[in-house]
């Protein structure tokens, strides 16, 4: 493996900022549209408290879809492989991530768990009375992943969220009509939105995907991640975690990883690092271009074959 030096990093970074031109920042929330095209940060992890860092390292936002990954281990810790995917499938997805009809196919499950249809059913998994019990275990588990205790909901975001989710409801109940969701469709609307709204910074993610690299089981307080459960959420990363990009960042990274509207990105390299990145500016998909970018030169320096 090639040794990264911190002022690499920074060239890095450098680097690809030019190319933020070429995408925006998301206008799906207003909060969103307040983050800067041109900010840019990254992470890596190399694990033995060895963390290198480049851009605003301290800049935070709101994990939005990169929160899927942490809802898939925890539904797969609580409830079990066949639970979890008799519900949703593992198959790569076509088309916009919260489209209704492009995700439920002849197997009558949501293509995967990291579109939205599919997110909203691992969600209805996780154990809780009602949307604040399940808010709180899974930022329990945040906290623990990131170790990071001071992680909390950004409460602005996470309502405004709730203010804008037409299509999600429309997916929540479309869902329940098909006994997919057993839940109220509100309370999974709510608990959902404030799960997204977790607010981190790119060290946090870094340390995140760290703790997912080495693919052996995981303690993380009374919890016990089986290492089969790790590995198999790196393979959907990988192949499913850029939506309808996914198979051309498979080919042309192989860093498994998943996106989020806000521009943040998580990267698992699977026995070498962990790696957090902040880009708001996205590309027509909704990945971060400049994430995109950083993960396929930090895969050059990683030698990931």
């Amino acid at each position: 493996m090639t040794v990264i030096a911190e002022n690499w990093l920074d060239t890095l970074v450098d680097e690809v900022r030019p190319h933020l031109a070429a995408g925006s920042v998301s206008t799906y929330l207003p909060e969103l549209s307040r983050a800067r095209a041109d900010e840019l940060a990254v992470a890596v992890d190399l694990g033995g408290g060895n963390i290198l860092t480049a851009g605003n390292s301290k800049a935070r936002f709101t994990v939005q879809s990169v929160v899927k990954v942490f809802t898939l281990l925890l539904a797969l810790h609580h409830r079990g492989e066949d639970h979890v995917f008799a519900r949703v499938g593992r198959d790569q997805g076509i088309g916009s991530y919260n489209s209704l009809e492009t995700f439920i196919r002849g197997s009558g499950v949501p293509v995967n768990p990291f579109v939205n249809a599919g997110a909203l059913v691992v969600v209805d998994m996780l154990p809780g009375d009602g949307p604040q019990h399940r808010v709180a275990d899974l930022l329990d588990f945040v906290r623990l992943l990131t170790g990071n205790a001071a992680v909390t909901v950004n409460e602005a975001v996470a309502r405004s969220e709730l203010a804008l989710s037409d299509r999600n409801r429309a997916l929540g109940y479309f869902l329940r009509s098909h006994r997919l969701i057993t839940g109220d469709v509100e309370e999974l609307l709510w608990a959902y939105c404030q799960m997204c709204a977790i607010e981190v910074d790119v060290v946090d993610l870094a340390h995140a995907g760290r703790v997912l690299a080495d693919g052996v089981d995981v303690h993380l307080g009374g919890r016990l991640l089986q290492a089969w459960h790790v590995r198999l959420v790196r393979r959907l990363m990988l192949f499913g975690g850029m939506y309808e990009a996914s198979g051309r960042y498979a080919t042309e990274v192989g860093i498994p990883a998943k996106c989020g509207v806000s521009g943040a990105m998580m990267g698992v390299v699977p026995r070498c690092a962990g790696v957090g990145i902040y880009g708001p500016a996205l590309d027509e998909s909704a990945n971060s271009i400049g994430g995109l970018r950083l993960m396929r030169l930090l895969a050059g320096a990683l030698e990931i074959e």
